[in-house]
């Protein structure tokens, strides 16, 4: 595949090369599993959820991710970090349907025995109701960071806020934004970054990583550039 940036240049994405001693690496993808060096490890477990994630960083600004369910291994992702934004998305659901349902379950029933002669026993199910939404609302809380495509909006993976504990998390999250600095200040400028982006997010679409329509996306923001 080839995208014509002007009359007289053409770039072609399936064979893009390019020299990079500081990341030592010959070329832009992946390197082989063998040549892979643990740079740090981080375990986030979800016990109530019976879920986990192992993040890997290696060669320095790649990211591996094994994560599993119910003891069930899901596929293993590899992200290069240079094709991810530096400033994760924070994300906070704190589930508001379930506590404006919780709210009308308790103040409702109230006003209508405040205004009417009703037995107090008729209070009792909504009430419970109620207690219960708010439990629920709180089980399933949730607060993680969003790390997004480059020049996108998309998700390429997430990371729990509080998992094992925020201060670990944080310390992670920036780890990860100084290996992603440090990683993008080797990409090609301007449109010569398109071919590397581009056939990195086609990598993470035949991963499974991210939709193809969420590849589609990603490469028209990049040939707007």
């Amino acid at each position: 595949m080839t995208v014509a940036s002007n009359q007289t240049e053409t770039i072609n994405l399936d064979h893009w090369v390019l020299p990079d001693l500081e990341l030592e690496r010959p070329g832009w993808g992946v390197p082989q599993r063998d040549s892979w060096k643990a740079d740090s490890r981080f375990r986030q477990v979800n016990a109530r959820r019976k879920t986990g994630t192992v993040f890997t960083r290696f060669n320095r600004h790649f990211l591996a991710i094994k994560a599993y369910h119910k003891q069930r291994p899901l596929p293993e992702a590899v992200i290069d970090l240079a094709f991810v934004e530096q400033s994760p998305r924070e994300v906070r659901d704190y589930k508001p349907r379930f506590w404006l349902a919780a709210a009308s379950l308790m103040t409702i029933p109230l006003a209508l025995f405040s205004l009417l002669p009703t037995d107090p026993l008729w209070l009792v199910p909504p009430i419970a109701t109620a207690l219960m939404l708010m439990v629920i609302a709180l089980q399933l809380r949730e607060h993680y960071f969003e790390f997004l495509a480059l020049n996108s909006d998309v998700v390429v993976f997430r990371l729990d806020a509080g998992l094992p504990d925020k201060v670990r998390a944080d310390a992670f999250i920036e780890e990860l934004a100084t290996s992603i600095a440090s990683a993008q200040r080797v990409l090609p400028a301007g449109r010569q970054r398109i071919p590397v982006a581009v056939a990195e997010m086609r990598r993470l679409s035949e991963d499974g990583v991210i939709s193809r329509e969420e590849y589609e996306a990603i490469k028209r923001n990049w040939f707007r550039i």
